[in-house]
């Protein structure tokens, strides 16, 4: 374990994460254009659908309550060897909503990105996922107003979420479930999008490979894509931060969405080497809760369908 430790690059992601990223390379390549954004209430403006881009499917889309937005834009992908990538990434800054586009709900076209935005020029959004307090997608198949090229099997993933009030406090620990994800897809898109069979993450309270104490979360991914049938990849990743190892040969960012910090959404960015197809890269969202909170749920579920089976039965 100490080994591994020693190999492991931990870069805490806060407020001042721009200018650490920035010494390290993450901002190598310009983002999108666009100005500073001025506050406005979030809504999403829907476009209407060009020759250029399409969606592929809708989700529940942000609410238009939100005035800000936590955003995570990892890396267009990941390094294979757990090193730094190249490109430019935000994990967990606010940003101002207003620039948001939509092709249709829930399909983000246009994204806050470092005050200005962030677009699709031409392509596909697709793996849309949302509920009202988070979104998540991937546009491939295209291009963006970074630079960026994709192809069919290739892409840029992205979530949004409400910010939270308060810090998330784990306590006595958290149990979170996979609420939504991307497909896995391989980094040299020669590989056609997998899927991500089942996730999950046991929330602790631990400490970082430099000992300080910090929120740690024991994640579970388990995958399949190409010929990598029924994969699995596990390690515990500190919370709220960027961790790049090259023991696991992997690249995981974390961040909280709210808006309730007693049942926050984890959102993970990751980077895993799969045993044939190589670098693999997605995103995963979990609801989290304490245990005893997450069995009264489940109990005041039941009582609400207990009535109704009952009408059955009868």
């Amino acid at each position: 374990m100490e080994d591994r430790n020693k190999q492991r690059m931990f870069f805490k992601l806060a407020a001042a994460t721009a200018a650490v990223l920035s010494a390290f390379g993450l901002a190598a390549c310009g983002g999108g254009g666009g100005g500073e954004a001025n506050p406005a209430p979030a809504k999403a403006q829907e476009s209407a659908a060009t020759a250029h881009i399409a969606a592929e499917g809708k989700a529940t889309p942000l609410s238009s309550e939100l005035t800000t937005v936590k955003v995570l834009h990892p890396p267009v992908t990941w390094s294979a060897d757990g090193s730094m990538p190249q490109g430019k990434a935000r994990i967990g800054t606010e940003e101002n909503p207003s620039v948001l586009q939509a092709i249709s709900p829930g399909a983000y076209t246009t994204l806050p990105f470092d005050g200005g935005a962030l677009s699709l020029s031409r392509g596909i959004v697709t793996d849309i996922g949302g509920n009202g307090h988070f979104a998540i997608g991937r546009w491939t198949a295209g291009s963006d107003s970074a630079g960026y090229s994709y192809n069919v099997n290739q892409g840029r993933v992205w979530a949004l979420g409400a910010p939270l009030s308060e810090p998330v406090t784990v306590g006595e620990g958290m149990r979170c479930e996979l609420a939504a994800a991307t497909r896995p897809t391989a980094s040299d898109g020669n590989t056609a999008p997998g899927a991500l069979a089942s996730a999950s993450a046991d929330l602790t309270e631990g400490t970082d490979p430099f000992g300080q104490s910090r929120n740690v979360a024991s994640l579970k991914l388990r995958y399949s894509i190409g010929s990598d049938h029924d994969q699995t990849f596990t390690d515990d990743v500190s919370l709220g931060a960027m961790v790049l190892t090259g023991a696991t040969r992997s690249s995981l960012a974390t961040t909280f969405f709210g808006p309730d910090a007693s049942k926050p959404y984890l959102v993970v960015s990751y980077g895993v080497h799969a045993p044939t197809v190589g670098l693999i890269n997605g995103i995963a969202v979990f609801s989290c809760a304490r245990p005893a909170l997450q069995q009264v749920e489940q109990e005041a579920a039941a009582s609400v369908a207990s009535p109704v089976l009952a009408d059955l039965e009868e």
